[in-house]
């Protein structure tokens, strides 16, 4: 099964204070390379912004970067042009971008959902500490995030059209 992964909203950090803070992206597909050696599926992460050139994602995560357009634009005019997107699983904390999501076909979950399932698939006992810090980080981070002040953040205070509506 394949997972779409909203990098800089599941990070909680822009394109320009993720791309100063290297550390957040590499935790954050670190955690998803875990997961994905676990059996999780195929695992691709849609960032914001553009490639940085030293940037080498972990074995089993592809990683995609949507310049000059946003990643929810990117993700959302893939899921168009793909054959079959209900396949594909978007995981995402974003409203806005999971009910497009919805609304072109394909499954979504957030980060806390998605996360219980990936725990749940782990076998060997040496990853649930690991995984229970990940989840509990995630979710501490989750209780933090203001979705109206992200809007504003990124002009979306009002619905615009950005050719993900159907």
């Amino acid at each position: 099964m394949p997972y779409w992964f909203d990098g800089n909203n599941l990070i909680g950090l822009s394109a320009a204070d993720a791309r100063a803070d290297r550390h957040a992206r590499a935790a954050f597909l670190s955690a998803l390379s875990d997961w994905r050696g676990s059996g999780g599926g195929r695992f691709l992460v849609w960032f914001d912004g553009d490639d940085p050139a030293d940037m080498r994602p972990p074995p089993g995560v592809a990683v995609r970067f949507s310049a000059p357009e946003s990643a929810d634009a990117v993700i959302c005019r893939r899921l168009r042009e793909i054959e079959r997107p209900g396949e594909v699983i978007v995981v995402t904390n974003d409203r806005e971008l999971s009910s497009r999501c919805r609304n072109i076909g394909a499954k979504v979950l957030d980060w806390n959902s998605f996360s219980q399932n990936m725990q749940s698939r782990l076998a060997a006992p040496s990853h649930v500490g690991q995984v229970r810090q990940t989840r509990k980080a995630s979710e501490d981070a989750s209780q933090n995030i203001d979705v109206d002040d992200w809007m504003r953040y990124f002009g979306m205070d009002e619905p615009e059209s950005d050719g993900c509506a159907p």
